[in-house]
């Protein structure tokens, strides 16, 4: 008797999604767009650092939420 966890490839029970060039484009905009927006908001705004990231926490945490609901 063969156990049908042991038959299944690897692959299929990783969780984990496929690297492709598409998390990479998504990964370096949202880098690039999150150090613009702190840096816009802590310099030429005058907000500082400590409230800059306190506004972009909210809004990251708004979005977080938003996408769980849906």
């Amino acid at each position: 008797m063969t156990n049908s966890r042991s038959a299944e490839s690897p692959r299929a029970l990783s969780k984990v999604p496929e690297t492709t060039l598409g998390f990479w484009v998504i990964k370096i905009a949202a880098t690039t767009l999150g150090e613009t927006a702190g840096d816009a908001m802590s310099m030429p705004m005058n907000l500082g650092y400590l409230i800059g990231t306190a506004v972009l926490a909210g809004i990251f945490r708004a979005a977080v939420m938003a996408q769980i609901r849906a």
